[in-house]
């Protein structure tokens, strides 16, 4: 989609601004612009303030990614019926579902709004176990019962305990595959990516890229390539707007991937102590390469005009290779 940003005018901008007011987004000025489908000063504070909540790139435009956001924000649970499909059902009200079957002792996988497998099995067990008919759909009366147990929900997700259980198994280096990522707004960053790549060869591990100043490739559809040739972890980069250093992880409402902040600490720590740089501390955002991944997935913004220092690619390595490294053998490395 041609995105829609400041100074434009029309049906668009009517459509994005009443979805804005429905959702609560109404900044001062907001109810003249909407009169005149202006997109103003507070139409962009909106976006801004919508992108931040979302853990998107604040930046005050709505693309595709925003666009998408948008309309997925407006569902709520039982809005419509749920189940598993290609495409697979987004939006807020499957990230409902995943965070009560989750806290019933459910495991319904990472709470990103995506039904899928895990989703399917977690909703038919919960199904099974309510003697409810088994179809793996969130009608009416699943989505009924699921209410009525709202009181026994505990505080802790059980994707989360998975997840985390999950992250202590080891296979050791060899046969693991990383996938490196790339924006194409950055072509400097294309000599790291290979000097990364082939430290990482020296340790048996295998890497592939995705991204880069030629690919046409949105991030869904590198997320997707990961996800297909079964990644271990992705490890991604992206131009910042600050003069620090951010490193990101999966995060959306109250969940938070487990093994994608360890690997987010390990990168952040491979920047700031080893090589001295500026970096804030790990942070959860829903960039599409983020959420849509299933393995752990970073994503390291980088300054604007900053110096490319000697040695970051095998630094990004060992990073790498830490996480994948047992507890006593991490330890010896840091």
């Amino acid at each position: 989609m041609q995105p829609i940003s400041r100074g434009d005018r029309g049906l668009p901008v009517a459509d994005v601004q009443k979805r804005l007011h429905e959702l609560g987004y109404s900044p001062p000025g907001m109810e003249i612009e909407m009169r005149e489908s202006s997109f103003g000063e507070a139409t962009e504070a909106a976006i801004r303030e919508f992108q931040a909540a979302r853990g998107l790139r604040p930046d005050g435009r709505v693309d595709e990614v925003t666009w998408r956001e948008l309309v997925e924000a407006s569902f709520r649970l039982g809005d419509r019926f749920l189940y598993l499909r290609v495409p697979p059902f987004r939006g807020d009200d499957v990230r409902e579902l995943q965070a009560y079957l989750n806290r019933l002792g459910f495991n319904a996988g990472r709470e990103d709004g995506i039904f899928g497998q895990e989703t399917d099995k977690a909703l038919r067990a919960f199904q099974h176990d309510m003697g409810l008919p088994v179809d793996g759909i969130a009608g009416t009366s699943t989505i009924s019962c699921l209410l009525r147990l709202k009181h026994g929900m505990k505080e802790t997700s059980v994707a989360v305990v998975h997840e985390t259980l999950r992250d202590g198994e080891d296979r050791g280096l060899k046969e693991r595959l990383v996938v490196l990522d790339l924006d194409p707004g950055q072509p400097e960053l294309v000599e790291v990516l290979r000097s990364a790549s082939e430290a990482l060869k020296r340790m048996g591990i295998i890497s592939i890229y995705t991204g880069g100043p030629e690919s046409p490739d949105s991030e869904s559809r590198r997320a997707l390539k990961a996800n297909q040739e079964g990644a271990d972890a992705v490890l991604g980069f992206r131009p910042g707007d600050t003069d620090r250093f951010h490193v990101f992880f999966f995060g959306s409402g109250q969940y938070l991937s487990p093994r994608g902040r360890r690997l987010a600490e390990l990168v952040a720590c491979g920047l700031e102590k080893g090589l001295g740089l500026p970096v804030s501390p790990p942070a959860p955002r829903s960039y599409p390469l983020l959420r849509e991944t299933r393995m752990p997935c970073v994503v390291v913004e980088w300054p604007p005009r900053r110096e490319i220092p000697p040695g970051l690619g095998p630094a990004l390595a060992r990073a790498l290779a830490d996480y994948f490294s047992p507890p006593e053998e991490e330890g010896g490395n840091s």
